[in-house]
């Protein structure tokens, strides 16, 4: 049933009520007109004009009282209408009531206290949809400050930040312990490994081939110019540039391919080396000082504020900006945590109650405040049928009451009456 369904069920049980109590009035008047002509005819007849009129004057009165409450019944404006007369003093007394009483602070808490706040919290995010909620909510916020935000001025800002975090950044000692962790034999025997089939690699390579053509013309020409006869002694065996290039390639080739196969005490030899080159580059000063000086100068000169700008303007704003999973995964963790541990639970617990008495103390004089401004909201008229509709059906009751009761007590009156006339004579 709707709200306005039941409220007018309810309007209809109080006007049904308001008929029976008139109609128990009505019942009452008649009645007591029908058997007035029949009064001193005998027993039957004086008694029910006893409990008729007494109950049209039960009714009467009682009916009398009831609106002398809200109206000024047959127009009698003495000590009648007393709901608008002291509207005043009834609203102070209802505000004094509802917010130092009802509402007070004390009593407020005494029922929060016995409310594990913190379950329902969980209650709400795991059962409720709050999870959720709580994760659009933050991204909506977010997502407004990042569409209104100046990429452009807040790179200015941030840019010269991240430049001094770079220069403050102590790049060559880490470069430097990182050529000790490369020495040590599992990796630099891995880095060697990987060097060796890159030498193998480039020695192949055509741009390398012609690179070895022309430095083995150069060596020849020049070791010919020595001595003429050296020229003879070449062409006879036949060894032309192309053809020493082959040798040469071929042994390094073979060299190398014996490196690779990591065994042997050449090898042993060219890892050993390799280790104390690493080795001998960690504890290189002046290769410290070197790439200290360059990031001094490098970092100083760099200016990325346009990059960055756009990298903001592409990846923080839209409908999935890089920050969107970082974001759920920290609340997904965050709640994750509050489910589960009770200890932060009880905290959580203890903190809101100690909130909410906080606020209520602070603040208790808006409670007031705004009890009194919902009642003041109320005119005359509407504050009558207000306080009417709330109570009609119990004031109904107390008219049909009076005019029941009214019959009766006329009935035992007259019967005492009887008694005593016929006891006496």
């Amino acid at each position: 049933m709707t709200s306005s369904g039941a409220e007018r069920l309810v309007n209809d049980m109080i006007l049904q009520k308001k008929y029976k109590a008139t109609l128990a009035l009505s019942v009452s008047v008649i009645g007591t007109l029908a058997v007035l002509p029949m009064v001193g005819r005998g027993f039957l007849w004086d008694l029910l004009e006893a409990a008729f009129l007494a109950s049209t004057v039960g009714g009467l009165a009682d009916w009398f009282a009831v609106t002398a409450i809200f109206r000024k019944p047959l127009g009698i404006s003495y000590r009648t209408d007393i709901l608008r007369r002291n509207r005043t003093r009834i609203m102070q007394a209802l505000v004094d009531y509802a917010a130092n009483d009802l509402l007070s602070a004390a009593n407020i808490m005494a029922v929060a206290r016995k409310i594990d706040m913190a379950q329902m919290f969980v209650a709400y995010l795991e059962e409720r949809g709050g999870r959720e909620r709580i994760k659009d909510v933050s991204f909506a916020v977010l997502s407004r400050a990042a569409e209104t935000m100046d990429a452009a001025h807040v790179a200015e800002r941030i840019w010269p930040a991240i430049r001094e975090s770079f220069k403050s950044f102590p790049l060559e000692k880490f470069l430097l312990h990182f050529f000790d962790m490369l020495a040590e034999e599992k990796s630099s025997a891995r880095i060697l490994h990987v060097t060796l089939r890159a030498v193998r690699r480039t020695l192949h390579d055509a741009k390398m081939q012609e690179t070895l053509l022309e430095n083995i013309r150069e060596l020849r020409e020049r070791y010919e110019r020595q001595a003429s006869l050296r020229t003879t002694v070449i062409q006879a065996m036949g060894l032309n540039d192309e053809r020493l290039r082959e040798i040469a390639v071929s042994h390094m080739d073979a060299y190398v391919t014996a490196m690779l196969k990591g065994e042997g005490e050449a090898y042993e030899r060219l890892a050993a080396a390799f280790r104390a080159l690493l080795h001998s580059l960690g504890k290189n000063d002046s290769l410290k000082r070197s790439i200290a000086k360059w990031k001094e100068t490098s970092f100083e000169r760099i200016d990325l504020s346009a990059q960055f700008a756009l990298w903001l303007e592409r990846n923080a704003k839209g409908d999935a900006p890089f920050w969107r999973e970082p974001l759920f995964l920290l609340l997904d963790g965050k709640i994750d945590e509050f489910t589960q541990k009770k200890s932060l639970q009880r905290r959580a617990d203890a903190m809101f109650k100690n909130l909410l008495e906080t606020e209520l103390n602070d603040h208790h004089a808006f409670i007031t405040q705004m009890v009194k401004a919902r009642l003041e909201d109320f005119s005359d008229d509407e504050l009558i049928a207000f306080v009417e509709s709330r109570i009609d059906d119990d004031l109904q009751m107390i008219r049909i009451n009076g005019s029941v009761v009214g019959a009766m007590a006329g009935m035992a009156l007259f019967l005492v009456a009887y008694l005593v006339e016929k006891a006496v004579g």
